[in-house]
């Protein structure tokens, strides 16, 4: 059995779905848990929220993904 590792929680499916197809589009192996009553209860989670899993030797890299990184700065003598 591979070792997982939780690399982000979020509030709705819908984010953590959304998260977990990024993850996806480079190949690593995501996994969502999380409990919405199956859709009855949408936008409300039991349990802490959806937890993203990925094989732990993917861990940083799914990590370095999900951080946002620092927009440019912007040269405002440049016009």
């Amino acid at each position: 059995m591979t070792d997982t590792t939780i690399v982000a929680t979020f509030a709705t499916a819908i984010e953590a779905n959304l998260a977990a197809q990024f993850l996806r589009t480079s190949d690593l192996l995501v996994t969502v848990e999380g409990d919405d009553g199956g859709g009855a209860f949408a936008g409300l989670s039991f349990g802490g929220g959806f937890k993203l899993r990925v094989p732990s030797n993917q861990a940083e890299i799914a990590l370095q993904m999900l951080t946002p990184s620092e927009p440019p700065e912007l040269d405002e003598t440049e016009s």
